[in-house]
């Protein structure tokens, strides 16, 4: 367990599996590409660094709780900077996800989730941003919309897509479907992908334990295949996030490349209208 672990919580499109027909909707395979972390043991232990405010973590452990459920992964958070500055940078901790809360601005965006990827398809660090410009405004100052988002977010960071894509579609009662009013939990089809993606184990791990998540960690992948990217920032723009792989009603996917081949995806979740 952390020595700095704090509110403990009760407990995204390639490959096929088993389809279900719930209410007219079909759910298929709903991992994002296939990404996941690299770990040696069937279950492994994932450092959330918990840098939003004080009014944020109710809903940060409720969503790690809920994710914790999963028979593959625990989400444990540990105590994040909750500065101004680090805040509004969200810099991705070693082997580890960092979750932030800011008034980032009119970006037109309500939150933001993205992972880097070694040269194998491991995800080696994550963050979540969620945009307090518009969790401030009153249709989206709701307990529903911030438990969603901040669900679907960490389901992101360890490599879930959504299940459905279609608001007129009938809700599958998951945050990880589009659907207004928003469903602010995992439901079993979620847990069930997570079985499928982590179903096997891997040669290294590419998570590491943490502290302030400021690249104290240790990660043992070998040298190249990741965990070579503590600090990285990321910025609140498409200019930030590279190529656009896709739109989908307020949904979005970037990827942007580094020189050495690190891959970083980013997933947006657009406001309404916008």
């Amino acid at each position: 367990m952390l020595k700095n672990q704090r509110r403990t919580g009760l407990s995204a499109i390639i490959g096929l599996c088993a389809a279900t027909a719930i209410g007219g909707v079909v759910l298929a395979d709903h991992s994002w590409g296939n990404y996941h972390w690299a770990r040696t043991a069937n279950s492994f232990d994932l450092t959330i660094v918990n840098s939003t405010t004080n009014d944020w973590d109710p809903f940060v452990s409720r969503a790690v709780g809920d994710w914790s459920a999963s028979s593959k992964l625990d989400m444990e958070q540990a105590v994040g900077s909750t500065s101004d500055r680090d805040r509004r940078q969200c810099r991705t901790p070693e082997g580890a996800v960092r979750i932030c809360n800011q008034a980032y601005g009119n970006t037109g965006w309500l939150g933001v989730a993205g992972i880097s990827i070694d040269p194998n398809g491991h995800i080696v660090t994550g963050y979540t941003k969620l945009n307090d410009t518009y969790f401030s405004q009153a249709f989206y100052n709701t307990s529903a919309w911030k438990q969603s988002v901040t669900c679907q977010e960490l389901g992101h960071n360890i490599g879930l897509d959504h299940q459905d894509e279609d608001f007129n579609n009938t809700s599958l009662y998951s945050c990880m479907d589009y659907q207004n009013p928003p469903f602010e939990y995992p439901n079993k089809h979620d847990y069930d992908q997570l079985e499928t993606i982590y179903k096997h184990t891997d040669s290294y791990n590419s998570y590491a334990g943490g502290d302030d998540g400021g690249g104290g960690g240790t990660c043992n992948a070998p040298p190249g295949k990741g965990c070579n990217k503590a600090g990285v920032g990321h910025g609140n723009s498409r200019a930030d996030w590279g190529l656009s792989l896709g739109r989908r009603g307020g949904k979005e996917r970037f990827l942007r490349i580094d020189p050495d081949g690190t891959r970083h995806l980013t997933f947006v979740t657009w406001v309404e209208g916008y």
